[in-house]
């Protein structure tokens, strides 16, 4: 039996839990459309749970575009850097990174907690299971940038993969 690192485990939650939350929102919306053609009526609950899996789709998957070096940025100066002096900007950058997502766990965890007395309408769930998806994101971005971080001041950061193979 393979065992696998804590990376891999951690990339294969990342991938379960954003793929989980698409699929629930996908078939929430569609059951919502089939109820309103066919019985001219539309289920409340399925917007919400639609909006739960939204929020974990999108969290998780910017994790994933995170780990991989896909997510949108602009280096055309730093591409053209000398080596060293590229390490040096993209440490102090994933530093800044890991400190922007460290404030964003403070209050993504300041506003899952102030969810808790505040049920959605239908289903009567905290909204803190809505908010908890930024909370798990932000923790883990944390963790990425740190590791980038470390790895481009050992001049180890692996390069951004072409489009086509970031997927």
């Amino acid at each position: 039996m393979k065992k696998f690192s804590f990376r891999e485990i951690l990339a294969k939650i990342e991938f379960y839990v954003s793929a989980s939350g698409f699929l629930l929102m996908i078939l929430m919306v569609s059951v919502n459309v089939f109820a309103r053609y066919i019985f001219n009526k539309s289920f409340s609950f399925t917007e919400e749970l639609a909006y739960l899996g939204f929020s974990y789709s999108v969290f998780f998957g910017a994790c994933i575009l995170y780990r991989k070096h896909a997510m949108i940025s602009i280096d055309i100066i730093v591409d053209r850097l000398p080596k060293k002096a590229k390490n040096i900007v993209n440490t102090i950058t994933f530093f800044l990174l890991a400190i922007v997502c460290a404030v964003m766990i403070y209050y993504s965890t300041k506003l899952a907690i102030e969810g808790w007395v505040r049920p959605t309408a239908a289903l009567r769930i905290p909204y803190t299971f809505v908010d908890l998806s930024a909370v798990f994101a932000f923790i883990i971005m944390t963790g990425y940038s740190i590791e980038f971080a470390i790895q481009s001041l050992r001049g180890k950061l692996e390069e951004s993969a072409a489009l086509e193979d970031r997927a």
